[in-house]
């Protein structure tokens, strides 16, 4: 009894609170009412100017009239009606159609309301109008649609809900500025496939001519090398020359002076010819005076008469004597002249040849000077051609790196070309606002062609 007016209060204050939630909702979304089946009851008012029916329109009508009439056929759309009468609900964002024809999306939850037997009595649907919402989103969604395609001409509409036009407006500005930086790399990429190609060009050429100089290398190599054996040989037979040279010049000079004891043994004999003239001129006047008396014995002696007769005879065979030795001396005398004469042209002789022996003495000397200073130029050359050698061996090392560097080179530019290339394709495939319009892809207005009404 006590407890009584106070639930009765209780209920009067929730009442109260569901007639004030009643009215908020009425006022702010869009309802309407069905029989567990699907049959409309009743509509507010903003359910029925959102798809331009009146109520008459509507109540008695099944809901299948809002829908895609493909899609009142599935089973997910009796499915849909099924669970509703089973009692449950369910929240989402749902096309329905305008009178007119028209698309309009809400966002809509369709719950069952269950008496006490559990029971579905009917369905209420409170829904808003998320038409403008969803065209924003859809114009994004197809921008985004163009952007997988690599179109980036296209510019999505900017919606009039803040949310969505802050996303619009930053969606086309990242797409500008991806527009531009893509005719950039379009521009740079066909740059640097043409600099690839040249470089390729460049290094394959450069590859070429690497291996034409290596190969010429080698060879200059080889013929140093050979040119260094020889060198060496001929600093060899210059050292072997230079020492004959050294001893022809000792022979020279002991033939000099052998010259110079020869000139002075014929001066000594030519002192002892010039004696012996001396020694026979005495012996002739000797034989004069001889000849002189026994001239005069003789003439004693024929005074002496017969007393003298012997010492004429003997004055005689002395003067016959002194004749004889005048005769040999003078003999003696000729021989003497003509020695001398011969000794004379002798040390004439032996002292020119003395003279022509010291003449080749200093040119032996000379020649000798010449090749000291020969084989020294050639013992200098043969070690400059070795270091020559040495430095054309390590030049030769470093051309065939550098050649297998080239190479590498070669190739690398061949796979930057080959990059570069692919890169060009790639980039050939974003279709940007320099390229011109879209259209041959998309319709007119920006949005995919052929598809079908959400």
């Amino acid at each position: 009894m006590f407890g009584r007016p106070r639930k009765s209060a209780a209920e009067k204050e929730a009442h109260a609170i569901a007639e004030v939630f009643m009215s908020v909702i009425d006022r702010t979304q869009a309802t309407i009412q069905f029989a567990p089946d699907g049959t409309i009851l009743t509509a507010n008012a903003n359910f029925l100017d959102v798809l331009g029916y009146t109520l008459d329109e509507v109540v008695g009508k099944h809901h299948s009239m809002f829908v895609d009439p493909a899609y009142v056929k599935t089973e997910a759309y009796l499915n849909f009606w099924k669970a509703l009468a089973d009692g449950k609900s369910f929240t989402d964002q749902f096309p329905r159609l305008h009178k007119n024809g028209q698309v309009v999306w809400i966002q809509a939850t369709y719950a069952a309301h269950v008496d006490e037997t559990g029971r579905t009595t009917r369905v209420l649907k409170i829904a808003t109008d998320i038409t403008e919402r969803q065209h924003g989103i859809e114009a994004i969604a197809k921008g985004l649609e163009h952007l997988q395609q690599r179109d980036l001409s296209h510019r999505v509409p900017i919606s009039k809900l803040p949310d969505l036009a802050i996303l619009g407006k930053a969606y086309n500005t990242a797409v500008a500025q991806l527009s531009s930086a893509m005719s950039a790399v379009k521009s740079l990429s066909g740059k640097v496939e043409r600099t690839a190609k040249e470089v390729g060009d460049a290094s394959s050429h450069l590859s070429q001519r690497t291996e034409t100089q290596a190969a010429t290398l080698e060879q200059t190599a080889a013929a140093i090398e050979e040119l260094t054996a020889s060198a060496r040989s001929a600093a060899t037979l210059a050292k072997e020359v230079e020492a004959s040279a050294s001893n022809a010049q000792n022979t020279a000079e002991a033939g000099g002076k052998i010259v110079e004891d020869a000139v002075g043994a014929m001066s000594n004999i030519e002192a002892s010819s010039r004696k012996i003239g001396q020694i026979l001129g005495v012996i002739d006047d000797i034989a004069f005076q001889t000849n002189l008396l026994a001239l005069n014995a003789g003439v004693e002696a024929a005074r002496a008469g017969d007393a003298g007769r012997g010492f004429a005879v003997v004055a005689s065979e002395v003067r016959a004597l002194a004749q004889r030795a005048s005769d040999a001396a003078g003999e003696i005398k000729g021989l003497v002249h003509e020695s001398s004469a011969s000794v004379k042209q002798g040390v004439g002789l032996v002292s020119s040849a003395g003279d022509q022996l010291q003449k080749i003495i200093s040119a032996v000397a000379g020649i000798y000077s010449h090749i000291g200073q020969i084989a020294t130029g050639v013992s200098d050359q043969s070690f400059t051609l070795n270091e020559i050698n040495t430095g054309v061996s390590q030049l030769d090392t470093v051309t065939q790196q550098n050649a297998a560097m080239v190479e590498q080179s070669t190739a690398a530019s061949q796979v930057l070309a080959s990059d570069a290339q692919d890169l060009g394709r790639q980039v050939e495939l974003f279709h940007t606002e320099e390229d011109g319009s879209s259209q041959g892809r998309f319709g007119a207005s920006g949005h995919r062609q052929n598809r079908p009404a959400a």
